[in-house]
């Protein structure tokens, strides 16, 4: 599965979990220019393996998208 298939899943799993109102979600391809918009991720991409999770303009997780680690994570926020 390709890392955007893989991106749209998890948000349609956050957004059935917390609600539409409480995630703003958004896949950025690190390799366009959308990475420029994106200062919090370009900064630590040399030191990350992608993909790269950014929770509140916060890198969190990279190597891999864990739905359970990400939702943990999500939860934490909205409490």
């Amino acid at each position: 599965m390709m890392m955007k298939e893989e991106a749209q899943e998890l948000e349609i799993i956050l957004t059935e979990k917390f609600g539409r109102q409480n995630i703003d979600f958004t896949f950025v391809e690190v390799q366009s220019d959308e990475i420029k918009h994106h200062p919090e991720i370009a900064v630590v991409l040399e030191k990350s393996v992608l993909p790269v999770t950014v929770i509140n303009g916060k890198p969190r997780f990279h190597g891999g998208l864990s739905v359970t680690m990400i939702t943990e994570a999500v939860a934490k926020l909205l409490k």
